[in-house]
């Protein structure tokens, strides 16, 4: 089954995180939660305490076949500032490996490298800060091995999308259905 790893700064967006980690492990693939700060404890932008299972200078990137970056902007400008993040998000891009950025943090596809050879999406009021090869107005893009999401209540497709990506399209459905999301996606 699938790893990837999902990168936990201080401030992100505590329901992008959580959505895709639970979902994903719901569905077999395994998840770390991985600090990009000196220390496993992160908090999130609404206060909540999470602790990562690993810190990112822990971690043997060639393990995984994904990684994923919260929203949240305090969080998505500390991923955007950190050149180890910037080079492991070119480096699984150019790999063909699974790279997913939910709400604010397709901003840090863009100081990769990536954005601009991508269509994608991204949290509402920062599409013009973006160079997206194609910019939709979408609650979720998949592109080649890059997923994008818009925010908070897309998460759950989000995790949809990262689950049918890496382990089939039966699988999403099941986690669909175990998740109750025919009551509120038609």
């Amino acid at each position: 089954m699938s790893k990837i790893m999902i990168l936990l700064p201080n401030g992100y967006e505590e329901i992008e995180a959580l959505t895709v980690v639970d979902f994903c492990r719901r569905a077999g693939i395994e998840v770390d939660m991985v600090s990009i700060t000196n220390n496993l404890e992160t908090k999130g932008d609404h206060d909540i305490i999470i602790k990562a299972d690993k810190l990112l200078e822990d971690v043997n990137i060639g393990n995984y076949d994904g990684v994923v970056t919260p929203g949240g902007y305090p969080g998505t400008m500390m991923l955007k500032d950190n050149s180890n993040v910037l080079e492991l998000l070119k480096m699984f891009f150019d790999e063909k490996k699974l790279v997913a950025s939910i709400c604010a943090s397709p901003l840090v596809l863009k100081a990769a490298g990536v954005s601009e050879h991508i269509e994608g999406t991204i949290f509402p009021g920062l599409e013009d800060q973006m160079n997206f090869k194609k910019f939709k107005k979408e609650p979720v893009v998949v592109y080649k091995n890059v997923i994008t999401s818009r925010g908070p209540a897309t998460a759950t497709l989000f995790a949809y999308s990262i689950i049918e990506y890496l382990a089939g399209k039966e699988m999403a459905d099941k986690i669909k259905e175990e998740t109750l999301a025919d009551y509120i996606i038609k």
